[in-house]
């Protein structure tokens, strides 16, 4: 048997073997709480508005509709989508949120038993396939409030992937305003945006942090051991952070909310929960095995790169 018909695996030595796993079962570490879900699979596919959240979501109220803001808003733009948005490394279901461009605005009630206080992370997918020119107000932004409405100040835990701003960068916020990031997203490549938000219920208030990954830097994320330390230190697109002192809750009092201006793409896999292993969760066996594929072949590669170098 030649060497490069050997399993990747043998080519590595024990330790990086070792590493390989370990990082291989850190994925498949078990998950904390999530707190929301929201896939946006099993809907009748069309304006999403006036539809309740089914038995495929978690943590939002299953008896009340996802509601329009204020009137002049147009919702109908939301439109649900029989496809999801592919992201390989992370679970997805079918189904996907198209937007179009306008003033849009939607929300969906949470349902969870007690209000929740520590550390929240959040995660969606997100795919720009046009941006607004930059004017104060545009964006695309998921955040949470006693309102989906535009207008309302009192929205927090924002997440922009568009900033509402003149600046066209991502941007994160702990309360109703937010801190500009470094980093574009670009046009018709799908991202995972990240979030946490520190001391969330507390009165000292807290630190929102933003990391916008692509597929290649979430594995590399994944392959380093997929925690905060792999987080912190894993290159990514664009990141952000802001810092604000005040009681911000995330409980069944409040609100997911959906704000696009002047933007046009896609949402998906919308997760909140206690720990960053929540709203990351694993794909399922195949896509695990495609991503150990992909260490696979990046050994093979160096190998190869090996061999080339020493018959130079």
């Amino acid at each position: 048997m030649s060497n490069l018909s050997r399993p990747c695996l043998t080519f590595l030595r024990p330790a990086r073997v070792a590493t390989v796993v370990l990082a291989l079962a850190t994925i498949s570490s078990a998950h904390a709480t999530l707190l929301v879900y929201e896939g946006f699979n099993g809907y009748t596919l069309g304006a999403l508005a006036g539809q309740t959240p089914n038995t495929n979501t978690i943590g939002l109220d299953r008896t009340v509709g996802y509601y329009d803001g204020p009137a002049l808003f147009r919702t109908a733009n939301y439109t649900l989508q029989s496809s999801s948005l592919s992201f390989a490394g992370l679970q997805t279901s079918g189904g996907s949120l198209n937007f179009s461009a306008g003033t849009n605005v939607i929300g969906a009630d949470i349902d969870i038993a007690t209000p929740f206080t520590g550390t929240l992370w959040s995660s969606y997918l997100v795919r720009l396939s046009t941006k607004s020119t930059g004017l104060s107000g545009d964006g695309a932004t998921i955040r949470i409030g006693t309102t989906p409405s535009d207008s309302s100040t009192t929205n927090h835990f924002n997440s922009w992937a568009d900033s509402r701003s003149s600046s066209t960068n991502v941007a994160v916020g702990y309360g109703s305003t937010g801190t500009n990031g470094t980093g574009t997203l670009a046009l018709n490549t799908t991202y995972i945006v990240i979030n946490r938000f520190t001391n969330v219920g507390n009165a000292s208030g807290g630190t929102a942090t933003l990391w916008a990954l692509t597929v290649a830097q979430y594995n590399t994320f994944r392959l380093n051991g997929g925690d905060e330390a792999a987080l912190g230190g894993t290159t990514v697109t664009a990141t952000a952070s802001n810092t604000l002192t005040g009681t911000f809750v995330f409980s069944s009092t409040q609100a997911v909310g959906i704000v696009t201006v002047n933007d046009a793409g896609a949402y998906d896999e919308l997760r909140f929960g206690s720990t960053l292993a929540d709203v990351t969760p694993i794909p399922e066996p195949a896509t695990s095995a495609a991503l150990l594929g992909l260490a696979c072949g990046l050994v093979l590669a160096a190998r190869r790169r090996l061999h080339r170098n020493r018959r130079d």
